[in-house]
């Protein structure tokens, strides 16, 4: 209960407030009788100190010590009886009550402090009974309306009528979701920024003025119950009460639809994951399942991977999200945006997630290109989804996306190129990015070999060729891939390096005997080709 209330009782009625009277909306939440003189190592936060100043009478300084230590402690107040040891509390001590706001009552010498004491405490305990009755109450009666099938607006609208206020509930981001009829949608509008900023250092029940925020929590932060109210209202305590509870019952129908959703998701992401893989054989149960999502007889498919970029360079930090609990929710999180990005494209999909991917199955319109280039709009789409994501929500995340095809059960194929199109951008140390998928060409497959091997391949093809400094070995080696590119034409190979066929000629001469090697050979022309195509991946750093 408020000091100030406290206070009100009969057996105060001599009493007086001599200092701090800025802090008599300070709770009281226990009463003590002390005077020791280390008397503040016993003191506990919204403690009322009852004390005839006994062991201070011949220290007076050690007042001043004391109520300093019991505003940083965080006590009630101070009442002292100064008529037996103390005539008067000291200015000094006045002073700086005054100045931290610390309520110093003057008791009457009509009075025991035991019986101030006893009188004190029967009404807090009286006072937590009610309260703790009330909760029960309006718990059981939030409870049962959500049993019978009432929304989460009616219990806002009860919640009015209870603390006789206007409600509101809000997200996790102060953005609105619903208010009681005592608002209006522009008044509300007119409160969100300033509620914004209220709720922004933290995420506890907290005062502000004219309202009270108390959050409602799950596994994670879901928002916040706000009711128009001040500390100066009739029935403030029991409001905040009655708040609470309906932050806990909305709580708890919140996980609950959150268990159903989970359940429904998991569900999904086994069917998919199954059918990505390869592991559905029937027909019946494919046709089925596909037909409840509504992909059935479009013109073409295509599948799209994402992955948060963090989560692949920092997998540590992935472990340790997942360990304490915080990975689930943001995954969640992510889900939730990644859905609501996508349904902007205005294209029928199934997001579903696998392992550490997100995945889309995109039913596309006729007309539709996927292809990478200016006149793409779906590529369009999806780098605006990449920018969106890491802009407006933090997110950095990079897509994948496979090749169109015509029939559902080929979609497990346009998978596996979407993980492949990933996979190829993260080895080239890309983020933030959208790449669409593209077969192998030969140097791609040549850098699949490790490099330290290519290089070997490499001078033992062209051996004591490469021994030979300066711009001697550069005209051998340039008349040599042209004789090959020339398709070994000797008149040609010539006329492109701008030389006399003789000295195309010597030039190949003088290679084959460095090399050892028959240069129109097929089986070694195919070796010296393939050399060369070795030659910017062995240079590279």
């Amino acid at each position: 209960m408020l000091l100030k209330d406290l206070l009100s009782l009969p057996i105060y009625a001599n009493a007086a407030v001599v200092a701090g009277r800025e802090g008599m909306s300070n709770t009281v939440q226990s009463i003590t009788i002390m005077d020791a003189p280390d008397i503040i190592h016993y003191l506990k936060p919204q403690e009322l100190l009852l004390t005839t100043g006994y062991a201070m009478k011949d220290h007076p300084e050690a007042l001043l010590s004391l109520v300093t230590s019991m505003a940083g402690v965080g006590c009630a107040g101070l009442a002292i009886k100064t008529k037996r040891f103390f005539s008067e509390v000291p200015p000094e001590v006045v002073k700086r009550a005054d100045e931290l706001q610390f309520p110093i009552i003057e008791l009457s010498l009509e009075q025991s402090l035991g019986d101030i004491w006893s009188h004190s405490l029967s009404h807090i305990l009286e006072k937590r009974t009610d309260e703790l009755n009330y909760a029960l109450t309006t718990h059981r009666q939030f409870s049962q309306m959500i049993m019978q099938g009432k929304t989460t607006q009616d219990i806002i609208e009860e919640l009015s009528l209870l603390i006789s206020s206007p409600v509101l509930l809000i997200d996790a981001h102060a953005e609105l979701l619903c208010h009681s009829s005592g608002l209006t949608e522009l008044q509300c509008r007119d409160f969100l920024p300033s509620l914004q900023e209220r709720i922004a250092p933290n995420r506890d029940s907290a005062v502000a003025a004219a309202s009270v925020i108390q959050p409602i929590m799950t596994f994670q932060l879901e928002g916040y119950v706000v009711a128009l109210i001040d500390q100066s209202h009739a029935h403030y305590s029991l409001s905040k009460h009655a708040m609470e509870q309906a932050a806990n019952v909305i709580g708890l129908e919140l996980m609950k639809r959150q268990a159903v959703k989970e359940r429904s998701r998991r569900y999904k992401n086994e069917f998919f994951s199954d059918f990505v893989d390869g592991l559905i054989s029937s027909e019946q149960e494919l046709t089925h399942r596909i037909k409840y999502y509504n992909l059935m007889n479009h013109p073409s498919y295509v599948s799209v991977v994402m992955k948060r970029d963090t989560s692949y360079d920092t997998a540590g930090v992935s472990n340790a999200i997942e360990a304490d609990g915080r990975f689930l929710s943001e995954r969640d999180r992510h889900y939730n945006v990644l859905k609501t990005e996508f349904s902007k494209l205005d294209q029928r999909f199934v997001l579903f997630t696998k392992n550490d991917y997100f995945c889309a199955l995109i039913a596309l319109q006729r007309g539709i290109d996927v292809k990478e280039g200016k006149g793409s709009k779906f590529m369009e789409q999806m780098r605006q989804i990449v920018d969106t994501l890491h802009r407006v929500h933090g997110i950095p995340i990079s897509i994948g996306i496979g090749n169109p095809v015509p029939q559902l059960p080929d979609i497990p194929l346009s998978y596996k190129e979407a993980v492949e199109a990933l996979q190829t951008g993260y080895d080239a140390r890309k983020r933030q990015f959208v790449q669409p998928y593209r077969a192998k060409n030969f140097n791609n497959l040549l850098r699949m070999i490790p490099k330290e091997e290519l290089k070997e391949y490499y001078e033992d093809t062209f051996k004591d060729l490469l021994q030979i400094d300066g711009k001697e070995r550069s005209d051998l080696l340039k008349t040599l891939s042209t004789f090959y590119e020339t398709h070994c034409q000797l008149a040609e190979t010539a006329k492109q390096l701008f030389v006399h066929r003789n000295t195309v000629t010597y030039r190949l001469d003088k290679c084959e005997r460095l090399t050892g090697r028959d240069l129109r050979d097929p089986v070694e022309s195919l070796r010296f080709r393939t050399a060369f195509s070795m030659e910017s991946i062995v240079h590279s750093d």
